[in-house]
């Protein structure tokens, strides 16, 4: 009887202590919840003549107890009225009709009583005119009666001419200024696409030894008539393409900008002189530096960056890199003949064997394109995406770095003749 009744005290000072710990798990997570979520309760965009969209981003405070996760979601009640994305603690708001929707942002970790929480934005989308429209014309007509009185004024134009009388030479500056501010050059880049196979591995077979496969991918040929020189000619050829709402929706015509971008990092490596590098670090940004980087740079996702200018300038400038690195890429340049590339200039690019990755950040997939190169024994990746903000292309993180690294040297011959150019 004795002996029972220890047992039976032994299980219930078990029970006891499992259910303390129990209890003191619960209590150590419930530490781990949702305090509260909020956003701007009214909001207004006007969309202005001549606007099929305004873009406008507000912020979004979510106040946690430990290390709950401070991620949300964001829904518009009438996507037609607004579309809404997430971007980082802040939803980026497009207006595309006159109307009203609203905006639930909710979080994704719950709260203390294990529920989601919810903010709501009431958004207003106007109609308004752009001001300068009206205002830009009325200012030059009222300039303009200040400079016609001056031949009626025969005696104070008289000391006023020779300051007004140089407008006429002057207008030979701008005449000189203009080619470099206005490139009157048209250039194209047109792309081509057609289907190759590459060898993948698919995985481990019951013997554990590694299985290759043939996997398809797109090769595309990107032609220019002539690489641009300065941004102001690269900007009309980085355009957006149809948006893609999966990875599935790739196809040979609606996402060639993807090869395009990486094209036109070749075309601003060829531009670079060190002793004028701000021309490329400008068309780098172009292509870097996207709506949603410029969002979420408080996070450090700025891809062309000074601590990037250093990289690249010191990279291209040693043994007169910056002479053949950017046709390196072009087809027809070996390092025999110097890296000349042949016509018209193609860059030959292809998807990369394996799968694209998602980034939370981005709310985007990022693609990986690979360039097969006489330069090198192995083919160069870099990495690409689609910003969901534009529908441009751009070079992610610092993906594009891989590409001013060291390659094949030219023949001396050439070495010698760049060391006598100086």
């Amino acid at each position: 009887m004795k002996k029972s009744g220890k047992i039976l005290s032994l299980v219930l000072c078990a029970l006891i202590a499992v259910s303390s710990l129990s209890f003191g798990a619960a209590a150590k997570k419930s530490k781990k919840f949702v305090k509260s979520i909020s956003v701007t309760k009214k909001a207004t965009i006007t969309l202005a003549e001549g606007q099929s969209t305004a873009v406008k981003y507000y912020t979004v405070k979510v106040k946690v107890s430990g290390k709950a996760s401070k991620a949300f979601t964001a829904k518009s009640s009438k996507k037609t009225v607004a579309s809404v994305l997430v971007a980082g603690n802040k939803i980026i708001v497009t207006a595309k009709k006159t109307g009203k929707t609203t905006i639930t942002v909710t979080t994704k970790a719950k709260s203390k009583k294990g529920k989601k929480l919810s903010a709501k934005l009431k958004l207003s989308v106007k109609k308004g005119k752009m001001s300068s429209i009206s205002i830009e014309p009325t200012q030059p007509a009222t300039e303009a009666p200040t400079q016609a009185p001056t031949t009626p004024e025969a005696t104070q134009p008289a000391t006023e001419a020779p300051t007004q009388a140089p407008t006429t030479p002057e207008a030979t500056q701008p005449a000189t200024e203009a080619p470099t501010q206005a490139p009157a050059r048209e250039i194209t880049l047109t792309t081509t696409t057609e289907k190759t196979t590459r060898k993948a591995s698919s995985g481990k077979n019951d013997q554990g030894e590694e299985t290759v496969v043939d996997q398809e991918v797109t090769r595309a040929h990107s032609v220019f008539s002539d690489t641009p020189a300065n941004v102001d000619e690269l900007k009309p050829l980085h355009k957006a393409d149809e948006m893609l709402k999966s990875s599935a929706d790739i196809t040979d015509t609606n996402a060639n900008g993807r090869f395009e971008v990486v094209a036109l990092y070749f075309a601003a490596l060829r531009a670079f002189d060190p002793k004028n590098p701000d021309v490329t670090y400008d068309m780098m940004e172009e292509l870097c530096e996207s709506p949603t980087t410029k969002i979420l740079n408080g996070k450090g996702t700025d891809s062309f960056n000074n601590f990037s200018r250093n990289a690249m300038k010191d990279n291209l400038s040693k043994s007169y890199k910056y002479k053949y690195m950017g046709n390196a890429y072009f087809d027809g340049a070996t390092p025999d003949n110097g890296y000349t590339p042949s016509e018209p200039l193609t860059v030959t690019l292809e998807d990369y064997v394996y799968a694209e990755q998602h980034s939370n950040d981005y709310q985007t997939d990022i693609y990986k394109i690979t360039s097969f190169f006489p330069g090198a024994d192995s083919e160069r990746i870099i990495q690409v995406y689609q910003d969901p903000i534009d529908g441009k292309w751009y070079i992610f993180s610092d993906s594009w770095m891989g590409f001013t690294a060291d390659i094949k040297a030219p023949a001396n011959k050439y070495m010698y003749q760049w060391m006598n150019e100086g």
